[in-house]
């Protein structure tokens, strides 16, 4: 007998083989054992989660004439020849490749015929939302109002798509994605009886890249064996195979990027592409990694959402705490967009190789996350008691603007530069209390290029947060200092690198700014306040 794929060989044959979709499983015997049959059911859920499996189950329950309540035996005469799909009772229809009028007349014309050696005519169809909306119109009648032997059983993936006349014609049972607890647990007991020698990672992995779809989950099993026949299979094979890299070039790539150093990513991506990854993949792999790490930092261990070792979530919160909040949500954005363009790109390469360099080298921008915290600066205001203006119904008079003589603000010399390094705490105690003040306080003023003020951040996070809220920045220090600044933004690593092509080399154990610094510069003893 040739071989057959071992989701075809291993499909569920008796309710209790379904996995993961108990509420359903249990609704069906109950109503099998009551007698309450209904004429027409509509399983809805994503790809490979057990529709048709369940649909085949209970065809073979409702019509096997052997006495075992609601389970098919799957010997008697009957369920052999469903199983065999040899009986002209039970019949399954593609709804993708019979979707016109006339394939519905031919099931209107035969419902009208009794079964022969079954209690009940099963119709199965298959992604029914594919039927046209003239074949829809041509079933309702017969949907409604079929003979009391005749069960129609709709299976989809998008349901959404299906005429609403359809959907109250029928029970609606929605089939969930697989835990990845249950999947583990049944790929183990399918590795056992296979022979096969799986380790835990591996099978953990194919759990998690399979989406919640045990059919996935098996044809990838199916995949690692038949190629690693003859030794065992680690979750390195299975990267392999599916064409995925090890989740430490994760941590590799976003620490890079956070460091904004587009060499390193650039070496990164090369060495993927030289691999032979597939770049879509290696995407959707980054979002997920950066999906675990906003979670890491944003959500208790009691949570059940990362569903990992201790060490790796130890690690996730130590990159996550590192990159910060608002850089996460930032990249998370980029990538997402990036995985939707890759989709209709000819050189995907290109694509990820212009989003990671966007991501090393943020710019201000005008998105929505920046306005949504300048409405939420406002409320703050409001709620902290200053007063909204009042809307009044009678126009104010209107009076002429006195001519005041324009204020001449001149252009910060490095004189005055100096002077908001020495009294730059002073400038930050004298804001309100608010987001300003707090991103201000993390950062530090320099001297590194001629005519500007740089402020210096120590990441990727922290510098977008100033990016942000540049003009609101340069118009507080004008304010202060009555000088106007030309301002630029660089993290420690683009600092130190820059002071090192104009001064020299410093300590590499530097971290932060120090007087030594400003004094290369100035000539002369800086003192803080």
């Amino acid at each position: 007998m040739a071989y057959q794929a071992l989701y075809r060989r291993l499909r569920p044959q008796r309710f209790e083989d379904v996995v993961g979709q108990e509420h359903i499983v249990r609704t069906l015997k109950n109503q099998i054992e009551q007698g309450r049959i209904n004429h027409a059911y509509l399983f809805c859920g994503t790809r490979g989660t057990g529709k048709t499996t369940t649909a085949k189950i209970f065809a073979r329950a409702i019509n096997c004439i052997s006495d075992h309540g609601a389970k098919p035996c799957n010997k008697c005469e009957v369920c052999q020849s469903i199983l065999k799909d040899a009986n002209v009772n039970v019949v399954e229809i593609d709804a993708a490749s019979n979707n016109g009028v006339e394939n519905v007349r031919t099931i209107i014309d035969e419902v009208k015929y009794p079964p022969t050696d079954c209690k009940y005519k099963v119709y199965i169809i298959d992604e029914v939302h594919m039927l046209s909306a003239s074949a829809f119109n041509a079933l309702l009648k017969t949907l409604e109002e079929p003979p009391e032997y005749a069960v129609f059983i709709l299976a989809t993936t998008d349901p959404q798509k299906m005429p609403v006349t359809v959907l109250s014609r029928c029970q609606r049972f929605d089939f969930h994605r697989i835990s990845k607890e249950d999947m583990t647990s049944v790929l183990k007991e399918y590795i056992v009886n296979e022979g096969a020698d799986v380790t835990d990672e591996a099978v953990d992995y194919i759990a998690e890249v399979s989406d919640g779809a045990m059919r996935d989950a098996l044809s990838i099993l199916d995949q690692c064996i038949s190629f690693y026949f003859d030794r065992q299979v680690t979750d390195k094979e299975v990267r392999e195979v599916v064409g995925a890299v090890d989740t430490s070039v994760f941590f590799e790539l976003i620490n890079a990027v956070n460091d904004g150093n587009c060499g390193a990513c650039m070496d990164i991506i090369d060495r993927i592409v030289q691999q032979g990854r597939d770049i879509s993949q290696f995407v959707n792999d980054v979002i997920t990694h950066l999906r675990n790490l906003l979670l890491a930092i944003s959500i208790g261990k009691e949570s059940r959402a990362l569903d990992y070792s201790k060490t790796y979530i130890d690690k996730l919160k130590a990159q996550g705490s590192a990159v910060g909040y608002d850089y996460l949500i930032s990249l998370i954005n980029s990538f997402s967009q990036l995985s939707s363009a890759i989709k209709y790109s000819f050189n995907p390469r290109i694509l990820l190789e212009v989003c990671v360099i966007k991501a090393c080298n943020p710019v201000n921008d005008y998105d929505t996350g920046s306005i949504d915290k300048r409405l939420k600066e406002i409320e703050n205001k409001l709620e902290n008691g200053i007063p909204a203006p009042k809307m009044t119904d009678k126009k104010p008079k209107e009076e002429k603007p006195k001519e005041a003589a324009p204020a001449v603000i001149e252009k910060a010399v490095p004189e005055d530069i100096k002077n908001v390094i020495n009294t730059w705490k002073k400038f930050v105690k004298s804001l309100d209390k608010g987001i300003l003040r707090s991103i201000l306080a993390n950062v530090k003023p320099s001297y590194i290029d001629e005519g500007f003020l740089t402020i210096v951040c120590v990441n990727n996070g922290p510098r977008i947060n100033v990016e942000n809220h540049l003009s609101e920045i340069k118009e507080l220090l004008k304010s202060f200092f009555g000088r106007e600044f030309a301002v630029k933004t660089m993290t420690e690593e683009q600092y130190n690198i820059r002071h090192t092509e104009k001064y020299g080399a410093r300590d590499e154990n530097i971290k932060v700014l120090t007087k030594d610094d400003y004094t290369k510069v100035f000539g002369d003893i800086v003192t803080f306040e």
